[in-house]
């Protein structure tokens, strides 16, 4: 039994440590999507980083958490239960897929800068900003606008996976923070309704990037769906 964590957006490793210094888990297998270049890519890496053998466990953090469920839905017989965090599966509104665009024009000629404050203020509540945002920054410094751009156009479109998961035989869960303005806990509420037997668990206090935000909180969610 394989427990498997996969990254957001121009996020690494960095993002889950919080966490992970809180979990009780016997086996733990990290995905690195900054590699990645393409969808395929992305999942190839998670292929890799599954038992091939038994059960996985997967945890997905928003982009992380699309690569995760289309993982889960290639490879049913492989999956041991599902946990996506901030993302909402009923896919990309026409408002988003408009920014993403723009976005995407933007990175390449070279009129986006990563770590501006402007540009990460919104993953965050402004009262962790002071501690929470020289993390983020170091990310987004290291990995780069290439990195954002391959992950942003690997990722777009997305579609509605809800009718899909519902038909999982694992359990599938869905964390979603309260003040999450990148992955309202509203639509959340909405997309968990669409999927057949499907969990939502609630983290307070807390913008888009939960597990800096609110590591122990996380980490105690987590503890007691994998119990």
């Amino acid at each position: 039994m394989r427990y498997v964590f996969l990254p957001g957006t121009l996020c690494d490793e960095r993002v889950w440590l919080p966490v992970w210094k809180q979990l009780n888990i016997p086996s733990r297998a990290y995905v690195p999507l900054q590699w990645a270049n393409s969808l395929e890519e992305m999942l190839a890496l998670t292929s890799d980083r599954t038992d091939p053998d038994g059960k996985n466990h997967l945890i997905g953090y928003s982009m992380g958490a699309y690569i995760a469920a289309l993982w889960a839905l290639t490879y049913p017989d492989k999956v041991a239960s599902l946990t996506l965090l901030g993302y909402v599966p009923t896919g990309l509104s026409e408002r988003e897929l408009k920014r993403r665009k723009t976005l995407i024009q933007q990175l390449k000629s070279g009129n986006v800068d990563v770590t501006a404050k402007s540009y990460l203020a919104n993953m965050m509540l402004p009262e962790h900003s002071d501690e929470i945002l020289p993390f983020v920054t170091d990310m987004a410094s290291d990995l780069g606008a290439a990195t954002l751009r391959a992950h942003i156009q690997s990722t777009t479109p997305r579609k509605d996976l809800t009718a899909k998961l519902g038909q999982l035989k694992c359990p599938v869960y869905l964390v979603g923070a309260k003040q999450d303005t990148v992955a309202p806990y509203s639509a959340m509420q909405s997309a968990k309704e669409r999927i057949k037997g499907a969990r939502l668990l609630p983290v307070e206090d807390s913008g888009h990037m939960m597990m800096l935000e609110q590591p122990a909180a996380v980490a105690a969610l987590l503890n007691e769906l994998f119990a």
